[in-house]
């Protein structure tokens, strides 16, 4: 390997991980994976990480943060109905896909592990602010219109989140189980619902 920058090497390790993570699963991470997929030897993973666990905890986060910004810059430019709806929709995913993969991964093993468990909760408030962010500017433009006299935007976000990740869940066990409505189906009605999507959005 080439000479790197300490903070160089590191993003890189971080990267062959994630390769790894996608290809093998999270809980694969394996020292030897990653240094093998980074062309390195083992000793300067070490050198940046105490242990294998320490690395996938970090594989996960600099993922979700990956993610996310990918998802944001996708959604530029929309009207903050669709921003909402495709940063929360995972209808077109599988269960097989490398990406749900990792995020189902992940979600097992932070049940088990704390450290792990509040990575994973750290990705869901960055996109709990989000999804205020968005929210909050609809109702400035007028796309939305919610009735906040009994319950703030942060609860309304929380509980569209909600929805997205249960419906998701419940088709990637059966996608025929809540025909005939999808979960994509679910979620706009939701946004609906909390926010009264104003009809010119075509909704």
């Amino acid at each position: 390997m080439s000479y790197m920058a300490k903070d160089e090497r590191r993003a890189a390790i971080l990267e062959a991980a994630i390769k790894v993570a996608l290809k093998e699963g999270l809980m694969n991470i394996t020292t030897r994976k990653v240094s093998a997929e980074l062309g390195a030897a083992t000793g300067i993973i070490h050198h940046h990480f105490a242990s294998t666990v320490e690395l996938r905890q970090e594989v996960f986060r600099q993922f979700t943060l990956q993610s996310h910004q990918a998802v944001c810059e996708k959604i530029t430019g929309m009207t903050p109905p669709d921003q909402l709806f495709h940063l929360l929709d995972y209808s077109e995913t599988t269960p097989e896909d490398p990406v749900s993969q990792l995020w189902n991964d992940a979600w097992a093993e932070a049940v088990r592990d704390k450290q792990l468990g509040q990575v994973y909760s750290d990705s869901l408030k960055v996109l709990h602010q989000e999804a205020v962010r968005i929210i909050e500017q609809g109702c400035l433009t007028g796309h939305f219109q919610p009735d906040t006299q009994r319950e703030d935007i942060s609860i309304k976000a929380w509980r569209l989140m909600s929805v997205s990740f249960g419906a998701t869940s419940i088709s990637d066990i059966d996608s025929s189980i809540m025909q005939p409505i999808s979960s994509a189906d679910l979620l706009k009605n939701s946004i609906r619902c909390e926010l009264g999507v104003k009809a010119v959005d075509d909704w």
